[in-house]
């Protein structure tokens, strides 16, 4: 790692709001010199201004079961229009139907602020609590939060506006921008007055609008300034003055109508980055039947989450596992951590993690509650790091100056506070993720797997799949029928080589033994998961999961002492104090434990989105072998309604549940839950693309 200036901003840090409180609870943000809302009457004139005049009861009577609706807010402030939403969905939408509420926040309030200021709307109290229990450590990024089991969604994205709304284009590719493989229906203009908050309410701003709105899109904000109705009727809305809320004379609202100011090539040209729209699906997702049926390959963690989230949104789900009992394959281990690396420094692989960990910490905890997940399944224990080497112990200073003040996320420790917290003398210091744990593979698939919309087919390995018609067709050995669907989901790991449209993908195999380690060999109790080269869980039902060995392009999964050998000498390096006698002393061939393959991609980044089609990426993009930087507007080539979720390494405990509720959203034209940079940062055609300007392919 590289030194870092700890003089410099992190890149993790926020300019949180700047607030003074008029009237006990009303805040106004100090940067702006602006109040947030009307005082008491805040919550009618949100209702008057955003929600009548979208006229969105109106509308979601209108909708049918199944279907969603997507709001975007420039301005998240309080939350106060998101639960005003939110509550009206309660009301009048159908059973069914998906609200997605996303909202751009550059200053956001810290959670106590946020508590107070919701605290003088009693009639929303309910949903003030769950959006509180579930608000975001604040770090730049979009942030990806569940209500009412999945009906309501909200995107907090925390950032620049005009960044954070670029995000959301499909491509930033001139011929590709105003295609959208997601709906926004109405647009909650809320940022402070134009006059003060002027980086909400310029061209940068009503240009994004125009591309991300479609016909009928609607709009409506508390402002009726000249300039702002002069640049949205350039930008292609039929705009209305109407009267303001309260003492306010006038405000505004209007519908898209397609007619664009379109930008000149210069314009066009100076967006920064313009590359090849290979990650563009031109297909989409095509042709599916009324029943909305998927197939899914492989029921360990990424093919089970991938069921519940088809399976959530109305589809019909066959998930075909090859072993007699799902999460037997990489899945398996009694005890998978949910944890992250941390590192101060931005980049992909970071910040997909990050986001990663934190939805994944969310998602366990409403399953938890939901289904009352017993105390030997899952365990909320929290997660020490060791700092054994000197570059480690550097790394805490660095991380004390990138998540300082975020002890939600992440705690640096010294030697003694580190020991307190494990319940054992660890020697060195560390930082501790109290949000961290671990939870039972197996348990968790076959819980959300219960889920009515699911059908397993055990005991099946699929040998083949092809497209006849507008239907794919899953063929086991002498070709026997498996399965007839939409649509498809490889989930089965490294075995996903083994179909004729995903056999150019570039996975690697990595053996990984656990060692199962009876309490009675350590001094205590642990109280939370210690990390050092290996790592060793809380005991459960009485003993330790110790792991776990990293042996590439190894294929052997059986037992063997000398790995468990390797795991307890680890473990005996980094904590010595843990155990009651010398480990030479323990019988490596009486001990339990379970060898299981890892698939991995080059980058450590899964492989999640379309199975694109590699003879004619060539085709399209054999000229990049020559210029990296040619112009081609060509986009992708897939294969319709064909997708990959597969290649999580280690880490699928963590990363699972948000690349299954990404591919999901692609499948069902929602808003996606990461930015574009990280969705295209997945695609597995990014190694195709890769060896292709390499001049490797």
């Amino acid at each position: 790692m590289s030194e870092l200036n700890l003089g410099e901003q992190s890149p993790y840090r926020l300019d949180t709001a700047k607030l003074q409180w008029l009237d006990g609870d009303i805040p106004t943000a100090s940067q702006f010199d602006d109040i947030y809302y009307s005082g008491r009457s805040g919550l009618d004139e949100s209702r008057y201004v955003f929600l009548q005049h979208n006229q969105l009861a109106q509308r979601w009577q209108q909708l049918e079961t199944g279907s969603h609706f997507t709001i975007v807010e420039t301005g998240f402030g309080t939350g106060l229009n998101f639960l005003a939403a939110w509550q009206l969905w309660q009301q009048q939408a159908p059973v069914g139907a998906k609200l997605h509420f996303i909202s751009v926040e550059k200053h956001p309030l810290k959670r106590e602020e946020l508590c107070r200021a919701l605290s003088i709307w009693p009639e929303l109290q309910v949903m003030a609590d769950q959006l509180i229990d579930q608000y975001p450590v604040l770090i730049p990024g979009q942030h990806y939060l569940n209500f009412e089991n999945g009906s309501v969604n909200l995107t907090l994205v925390l950032g620049d506006a005009k960044t954070s709304l670029e995000q959301l284009r499909d491509s930033d590719h001139p011929q590709w921008q105003h295609r959208q493989s997601f709906q926004i229906d109405a647009w909650f203009l809320d940022g402070f007055a134009p006059s003060k908050n002027p980086d909400l309410w310029n061209d940068g701003i009503y240009a994004l609008l125009s591309d991300l709105s479609c016909e009928q899109t609607t709009f409506s904000t508390f402002t009726a300034v000249g300039s702002v109705r002069r640049a949205l009727t350039d930008y292609g809305f039929n705009i209305e003055k109407v009267k303001g809320f309260g003492k306010k004379r006038e405000m505004m609202k209007g519908v898209f109508t397609h007619q664009k100011k379109v930008p000149d090539n210069k314009q066009r040209q100076a967006i920064a980055g313009i590359k090849a729209p290979w990650y563009v699906n031109s297909n989409g997702s095509n042709q599916i039947s009324v029943d909305r049926h998927i197939a899914i390959i492989g029921g360990g963690l990424a093919g089970v989450t991938s069921a519940y989230a088809m399976a959530q949104r109305g589809w019909q789900v066959t998930l075909v596992e090859r072993q007699q009992a799902l999460a037997e394959g990489a899945s398996g281990n009694s005890q998978g951590m949910l944890y992250t690396k941390l590192s101060p420094k931005t980049g992909t692989l970071n910040q997909f993690t990050m986001a990663s960990y934190l939805y994944a910490l969310r998602y366990y905890r409403r399953w938890q509650h939901k289904e009352a997940v017993p105390n030997d399944q899952l365990a909320f224990c929290g997660l020490l790091q060791l700092a054994i080497s000197d570059k480690e112990r550097q790394l805490i200073s660095q991380l004390q100056h990138a998540f300082g003040g975020q002890p939600d996320l992440v705690q640096c420790l010294s030697q003694q506070q580190a020991s307190e917290i494990a319940g054992v003398d660890v020697g060195n210091p560390g930082w501790f993720f109290p949000g961290a744990g671990w939870l039972s593979p197996a348990y968790l698939c076959q819980s959300l797997a219960a889920h009515p919309g699911i059908d397993i087919v055990r005991h099946t390995e699929v040998l083949d799949i092809e497209l006849s018609g507008s239907k794919w067709q899953l063929s086991g050995a002498a070709n026997q029928s498996v399965a007839s669907a939409d649509a498809i989901i490889i989930a089965n790991g490294r075995d996903a080589v083994q179909f004729q449209q995903t056999a150019h993908l570039p996975v690697k195999t990595i053996r990984g033994q656990v060692t199962l380690l009876n309490s009675s060999y350590t001094h205590s109790d642990l109280n939370t998961i210690i990390c050092h080269e290996g790592y060793i869980t809380p005991a459960s039902n009485g003993r330790h999961s110790l792991g776990a060995t990293f042996d590439n392009g190894d294929t052997d999964l059986s037992l063997r002492a000398f790995d468990h050998q390797r795991n307890l000498t680890s473990l005996e390096g980094a904590v010595p104090k843990l155990f009651k006698q010398p480990i030479s002393s323990i019988d490596m061939s009486t001990l339990g434990g379970r060898a299981g393959l890892r698939c991995t991609s080059p980058d450590y980044l899964p492989l999640v989105g379309p199975a694109h089609n590699y003879s004619q990426f060539i085709d399209n993009y054999g000229v990049l072998r020559k210029n990296a930087h040619q112009n081609i507007a060509t986009p992708g080539c897939y294969h319709p309604n064909l997708y990959l979720n597969i290649a999580h390494g280690s880490r699928g405990i963590t990363s699972t549940p948000l690349c299954s509720e990404l591919l999901a959203s692609l499948i069902c034209g929602e808003p996606h839950p990461l930015p574009r940079h990280l969705i295209t940062a997945l695609n597995p055609a990014r190694f195709t693309i890769r060896d292709l300007v390499r001049n490797k392919i």
